[in-house]
């Protein structure tokens, strides 16, 4: 509608001239006043805006706690590399690596605004009681990824691995399938299924660190790592990650291994510290047990067809989901497609779990990165209170 496109929102830019004039600051610079050194944007303008341009645009308004929630979520693109895409691109335009970063985005705006919560509940609490009461963080989560580094560059992969990193230091679990050998050499934990795929896959060939994983002679992933960390370090190893050593001792006080029994790991109370899964039978896996650690960095990896996305997908977050609609009540219940129990003896110790898979949002063609990712009410409470008619 026309009388929408004559609101527009105004912006201070001095100082920022040269970067108006040059087209990186301003969507269009026929928006921008030289009398005035101001830039002013309908919401046409804002949704034809780079992520990096929004940025810029709303850091103008500092006052404004529309735009400041709205900065928080664009920089959350940015940091996964996604600054380059337009608010207003339809999402089914993206890629499949670019979809799955979106989606990441939207959950870890989710965790900020759950943590802000309960920052504010906690001095809540602590002012109205005047007792010492923490605040207690959101509740831990474990991510699932397929695959995300396809079709992405080298520093974009490694822009991920930071995003990854940035959740596990923020109490999350992450679960990765993944042959980018950049990826697996980063991880707290490797799992090597195979030895190779369909019905001669689905066992542990290999677990544990990457330089555990990296000295398995019968490990086809083992093999090429081996090369990328001598690479790296000379042949001398690459530095442990804080708090590693404590992960290994864990791992050998709960005598779980490719070739070890998970009989002593039941009940499930005495395990605080992992994900235990005892007789695996889904698909082509092979009566597979294993053990996890959780609130850690762990890639699934194999040749193709080796079970990790049945490991993945099909067992944890199909129970992890069986167990979440268990507690809802059944008129509730009715509305949700429940996956299949899958065919396993035990799992234990799983969170929370998000699946964020290879393949594109389920959005339609109405469906935008401003929209997806929720910066979009922001956007529209921005325009509604400063906005001003042309």
């Amino acid at each position: 509608r026309q009388h929408i496109l004559e609101v527009k929102v105004e912006a201070r830019v001095e100082g920022r001239g040269s970067r108006v004039e040059s087209g990186t600051f301003s969507a269009k610079p026929s928006t921008f006043d030289p009398r005035l050194s101001t830039v002013s944007w309908s919401i046409a303008d804002m949704l034809d805006a780079t992520v990096d341009e929004a940025v810029d645009f709303l850091a103008a308004f500092p006052g404004s706690r529309p735009a400041r929630r709205a900065v928080e979520s664009l920089k959350l693109l940015q940091e996964t590399g996604l600054g380059y895409l337009r608010l207003g691109q339809p999402i089914n335009t993206l890629s499949g690596g670019e979809s799955q970063r979106l989606k990441l985005v939207r959950h870890l705006a989710q965790s900020a605004v759950e943590s802000r919560k309960s920052r504010a509940e906690g001095k809540t609490a602590r002012s109205s009681a005047g007792s010492r009461l923490s605040t207690l963080d959101p509740r831990p989560t474990l991510f699932l990824f397929d695959e995300p580094t396809t079709g992405l560059h080298f520093d974009d992969v490694r822009i991920l691995i930071g995003v990854f990193q940035r959740l596990v230091d923020a109490g999350h679990s992450v679960i990765v399938i993944e042959h980018n050998l950049d990826v697996i050499k980063s991880a707290d934990w490797v799992i090597d299924l195979g030895p190779d795929a369909g019905d001669a896959g689905g066992r542990i060939v290999a677990q544990g660190t990457p330089e555990e994983v990296a000295e398995c002679g019968q490990s086809h992933t083992g093999r090429f790592l081996r090369d990328v960390l001598i690479r790296e370090t000379g042949g001398g190893g690459r530095d442990r990650k804080p708090g590693r050593e404590a992960l290994l001792r864990v791992q050998a006080d709960r005598q779980v291994g490719p070739t070890r029994s998970l009989e002593g790991l039941v009940p499930s109370a005495v395990l605080p510290a992992g994900i235990v899964i005892r007789g695996a039978r889904e698909h082509n896996l092979k009566n597979l047990s294993l053990w996890m650690p959780r609130d850690k960095f762990v890639v699934i990896t194999g040749v193709s067809g080796s079970g990790k996305s049945t490991l993945a997908f099909d067992l944890l977050f199909a129970e992890g989901q069986r167990r979440f609609l268990d507690s809802m009540n059944v008129y509730a219940r009715q509305f949700v497609d429940q996956l299949p129990r899958p065919d396993v003896d035990l799992v234990a110790g799983i969170p929370p779990t998000v699946s964020i898979e290879q393949r594109n949002s389920r959005g339609g063609g109405k469906s935008t990165v401003a929209t997806v990712t929720e910066v979009y009410h922001f956007i529209r409470l921005l325009f509604a209170r400063l906005g001003t008619q042309f």
